[in-house]
């Protein structure tokens, strides 16, 4: 038999009762913090009580008070939970009356789907230790490779056993480029409107211009990035053998943490000799924390600070729920332990708020997120785009230019990696 066949078959998706899982966690989750800070009060206050002399008699009413809102807030978290149970068993017996093998709901909807994976950037790994139906899979998606009138989806998940880009002969199906998104975004990020782009994203707008295979990936952001990264290598080894063609040129696009997803895949695919690595020529990053992400790392320090008082305790405990992928952007990428592809040139993009790349607050400020010297790490070719926010790296028209300049650039089979000599 086959490694296929011993292979077995993933569990009927029922996204339905996973939303309602994630409503009552949600529930559980936020309750705790309230009641530590409810509990901080009230102690608060009968121990001034105290000290005005009425200890014997605020005793039994602090005991009383006590009893009654624990007994309030495990009821709340007790119903909470029942809700959620008694929602996904419903969903359940409708799926399998329905007799849908998986019920997508949710995440077939763009919306849904963006507001699904921001709730995996914050809790994903949780999300995939509870065997939550919400969890996001690695999945990647076609981008105008299909056209309606052909009965084929523009935006669609692409499979394996079934690749529809060879219906379209002005593609030239030996050179791909793949989008990775950022931390909490999915595939429908690159196509964020933008006054300019007529409602197109890059991957369109690149495709029309040098007739490569576009695709995109989905991809739980709250797990941790060297899982991520060691997914998509073993993704894209199956593409490579599944794919119509021979591919001659990846060139790989990641905006965010996507970029740092993308030097793990590399690195993971060197170590384990995957062929498909050695197709890869340009590796563009927008706005990746290189070097880590301040605010991730303000975020830490802030759970480390709550959590040594005992009235803030319960607050420390809420941030500390956050996402394996969201701790992983306090550092960054080390370049010692993930090396830059040497096999490919690499290129980026740091965004400022300021109009002038090289006024002192430039870099200080960043793009809010990710400060310049973070965003360039060490990169040498490294475009600025000043006067923009993090989320303006993902459609922008300057930026389609840069992409241009990089990507329709013919393959020698050679290019050299771009690195700062400086460090």
């Amino acid at each position: 038999m086959t490694d296929e066949q011993h292979r077995p078959l993933p569990a009927p998706r029922n996204e339905v009762r996973g939303a309602a899982g994630v409503a009552s966690e949600a529930v559980d989750i936020i309750s705790r913090p309230v009641e530590g800070t409810h509990r901080a009060i009230s102690d608060t206050v009968f121990a001034t009580l105290r000290k005005a002399g009425l200890g014997p008699a605020s005793k039994p009413a602090q005991m009383l008070h006590d009893g009654i809102s624990a007994g309030v807030y495990s009821a709340v978290r007790g119903l909470g939970h029942a809700a959620g149970r008694g929602i996904g068993l419903a969903a359940e017996v409708y799926r399998e009356a329905s007799g849908k093998a998986d019920w997508t709901p949710i995440t077939s909807r763009p919306a849904g789907a963006v507001l699904t994976g921001a709730i995996n950037g914050l809790v994903g790994d949780h999300m995939v230790a509870l065997d939550n139906d919400l969890a996001v899979p690695m999945a990647l998606y076609t981008s105008t490779v299909g056209d309606p009138e052909d009965g084929i989806d523009p935006h669609a998940q692409l499979r394996l056993d079934d690749i529809r880009v060879a219906d379209h002969p002005e593609r030239d199906l030996s050179h791909v480029v793949l989008f990775v998104h950022g931390l909490g975004e999915t595939e429908h990020a690159w196509r964020l409107a933008d006054e300019d782009s007529a409602g197109e994203g890059y991957a369109e707008r690149i495709a029309s211009a040098v007739g490569a295979v576009p695709l995109l990936l989905r991809y739980n952001t709250g797990m941790r990035i060297a899982h991520n990264g060691a997914a998509l290598s073993v993704l894209l080894g199956e593409v490579f053998d599944a794919w119509p063609e021979k591919i001659e040129r990846l060139d790989l696009v990641g905006h965010s943490m996507g970029g740092l997803v993308l030097r793990h895949a590399c690195h993971a695919a060197v170590l384990a000799g995957e062929p498909w690595v050695h197709a890869v020529r340009r590796m563009v990053y927008l706005g990746s924390p290189h070097e880590g992400a301040p605010l991730a790392h303000r975020v830490d320090q802030l759970a480390t600070q709550l959590s040594r008082w005992a009235r803030s305790r319960t607050w420390g405990e809420f941030l500390d729920r956050r996402s394996a992928g969201i701790r992983d952007l306090v550092a960054g990428v080390s370049d010692t332990d993930v090396p830059l592809l040497a096999s490919s040139s690499h290129h980026g993009v740091a965004a400022c708020l300021t109009s002038n790349a090289h006024h002192p607050l430039a870099n200080i400020l960043g793009d809010l997120l990710v400060p310049v010297d973070s965003a360039r790490g060490a990169i040498a070719d490294v475009e600025t785009l000043p006067s923009s926010h993090h989320f303006h790296l993902l459609n922008d028209p300057r930026i389609h230019e840069h992409l241009l300049r990089w990507l329709a650039v013919p393959d020698d089979g050679a290019s050299p990696a771009v690195v700062d000599d400086r460090r």
